[in-house]
């Protein structure tokens, strides 16, 4: 079987250890010659993420469009089984607040949440829906916003209704940042950052501000609904494959195939890895160029991709190893 070169040797990935994949499928490109196995553990309508088999018990996370793959496979990715893979993926996500409350559900996307918080006519409404009819979930989450934003310890619900009796007619209105949870019945809540523990804010943190920038863009709208919906993508990708083994962010590279035809003897298969700038939003990438030797291939990457740094380039003649 044709493997892709395992690319945390050379990115620094984080390796993902004594995970046995449920539902590995090979996946082939168009051109049949470019082969890898593995999980499928997120997908949208233009990428798909797989966690990566290897001979050793490592696991790497590898982004690649829909449409660079082969005919079959597109097919597969819309097909049922495709879907179980997806949610055997997803299962049993569990998130341990600060406050040792555990919250079972799958983290899809970035978020920013205003709440507004008002006493009125004797009841108390949050967003103008009645605090007890609230779904459990958000009774937690409201106090432990009010304990963020007003440092005023919410341990006991005498404490909260002390606070909400002491805010009278006066409309409050937080905003916090976090991420979408979706839960087992398929509706998604916010859950801010900060209730997060440490070890896990170190999964879910680091794209948060490209992320923001992107959302806040007025201007570029279509690129910044670009770069929004790979950070969701991604945070998907990283979180189910952090839940799988409780071990540290796995990085992503996205694979981009540029595949012309090969003259025989002429030109040769080459990849090249490469590096976002500073100031670029975006992931390691690898590059499938065709050229006579490593420099032009290199040369022929930067130029296909600016705002990048070149790192290292490798003949392939037709497969990854």
């Amino acid at each position: 079987m044709i493997t892709w070169l395992r690319i945390a040797a050379l990115l620094g990935v984080l390796v993902l250890v004594d995970i046995v994949p449920a539902d590995a499928h090979e996946f082939t490109d168009k051109s049949g010659k470019l082969k890898v196995e593995g999980t499928l553990v997120a997908i949208d309508d233009k990428e798909v993420v797989i966690k990566l088999d290897s001979p050793a018990k490592g696991r790497e996370l590898l982004a690649v469009a829909i449409d660079q793959l082969s005919e079959e496979d597109q097919k597969w990715i819309r097909s049922a089984e495709s879907q179980d893979a997806l949610a055997s993926a997803g299962e049993r996500h569990s998130w341990t607040l600060r406050n040792g409350t555990v919250v079972v559900g799958k983290i899809v996307d970035f978020t920013r949440r205003d709440i507004s918080m008002q006493r009125r006519r004797g009841r108390f409404y949050v967003n103008d829906r009645r605090f007890e009819n609230l779904p459990e979930i958000d009774r937690k989450i409201i106090p432990r916003i009010v304990q963020e934003f007003d440092k005023r310890p919410m341990e006991t619900d005498a404490q909260f209704q002390n606070w909400i009796l002491a805010q009278r007619i006066n409309v409050r209105t937080f905003t916090f940042d976090g991420v979408l949870m979706e839960l087992a019945n398929g509706d998604e809540y916010a859950i801010p950052f900060f209730l997060f523990q440490e070890s896990e804010l170190r999964l879910l943190q680091p794209h948060w501000e490209e992320w923001l920038k992107a959302h806040m863009d007025t201007v570029n709208r279509e690129a910044a609904i670009e770069q929004e919906r790979q950070h969701a993508l991604y945070l998907q990708s990283q979180a189910a494959a952090y839940q799988q083994n409780r071990a540290e962010m796995a990085q992503i590279a996205r694979l981009q195939l540029q595949m012309t035809a090969v003259a025989a003897g002429v030109v040769d298969m080459w990849e090249v890895f490469m590096f976002p700038l500073p100031g670029t939003p975006s992931y390691p990438i690898s590059v499938v160029v065709m050229a006579r030797n490593s420099d032009v291939a290199s040369q022929m990457a930067l130029a296909q991709n600016p705002g990048f740094s070149v790192g290292p380039a490798r003949k392939l003649n037709g497969r990854f190893r």
